[in-house]
């Protein structure tokens, strides 16, 4: 039987899982991983997604997609799309409540 030193693991070697939290109000989503990053969040003040913490520590930036500013309807589908996409985390429709969102 081979065995696994976790000292030989890098942060690349280990699968990550996803969770969503959502605010008792709705009106802020964040995601978070196993690694203890939060990837996302979708909120008044716009879109963060970023990288993991660990691929950070690789040389990867922290932002993927960063927005500053009240969101609109197309900031909140490209943050549920970019959630499923690069995560697999179904983001609910209904999370986030739409009457915070710009109108224009």
């Amino acid at each position: 039987m081979n065995e696994v030193n976790v000292k030989d693991l890098s942060p690349a070697d280990i699968e990550l899982e996803y969770e969503i939290q959502l605010s008792e109000q709705r009106d802020t989503i964040w995601i978070h991983a196993s690694d203890g990053s939060t990837v996302g969040r979708f909120g008044r003040m716009g879109i963060d997604l970023h990288n993991t913490v660990s691929e950070q520590m690789q040389g990867m930036p922290q932002c993927r997609l960063c927005t500053h500013g009240k969101p609109s309807s197309r900031d909140w589908a490209i943050f549920r799309e970019k959630a499923l996409e690069w995560w697999g985390v179904s983001v609910p429709s209904d999370a986030f409540d739409e009457r915070l969102l710009a109108t224009a």
